[in-house]
């Protein structure tokens, strides 16, 4: 019996790691925003770039058999907030901050993750051009799929870089 449930729980293990393995290893694409200059990737095994509410130079994506979801996107700081005053602003007006969990910072970026409900966030916020552009990275995945989503967000993350348009 006890080598029934050994290999039972191997089988488990092994139809959660096939699609990690082909997140990780599948196909990629990489974008540049053509407006503000901000770099992503993605795997395009698990997302689907949706429709977004209008926003220039946001652009949103969803997995459809996990219920992930994430966006990217950016704007010219016309109200010169610091990333230190932007995170308090995104804190107090935006919502859903209660259970951060992580919350490491630079002069010139800060992230957040944390918990809302059964699902895990992470967002990162990066300021460029001297603070004039300010490029966002968030994603959104549920907490029984993250033995999938860590490793991929954690490229993800790797792979973001801020606006490079300066003029």
């Amino acid at each position: 019996m006890h080598w029934r449930v050994t290999i039972f729980g191997f089988v488990v293990a092994a139809a959660v790691q096939i699609p990690l393995l082909r997140a990780e290893a599948g196909q990629w694409l990489s974008e540049r925003e053509p407006e503000l200059g901000f770099a992503f990737s993605y795997p395009a095994e698990l997302f689907k770039e949706i429709e977004g509410d209008g926003k220039p130079s946001f652009h949103y994506f969803a997995s459809g058999s996990s219920g992930a979801k994430f966006l990217v996107g950016g704007w010219d700081n016309r109200a010169q907030q610091t990333p230190d005053s932007f995170k308090r602003w995104l804190i107090a007006n935006a919502g859903g901050y209660d259970e951060v969990t992580y919350r490491p910072r630079g002069r010139s970026w800060f992230v957040l993750s944390g918990y809302r409900g059964d699902q895990i966030y992470y967002e990162k916020v990066m300021f460029s051009c001297r603070g004039r552009i300010v490029t966002v990275f968030a994603i959104t995945y549920p907490i029984a799929r993250r033995p999938l989503f860590d490793p991929v967000v954690e490229r993800m993350e790797d792979n973001f870089r801020p606006g490079r348009r300066c003029q």
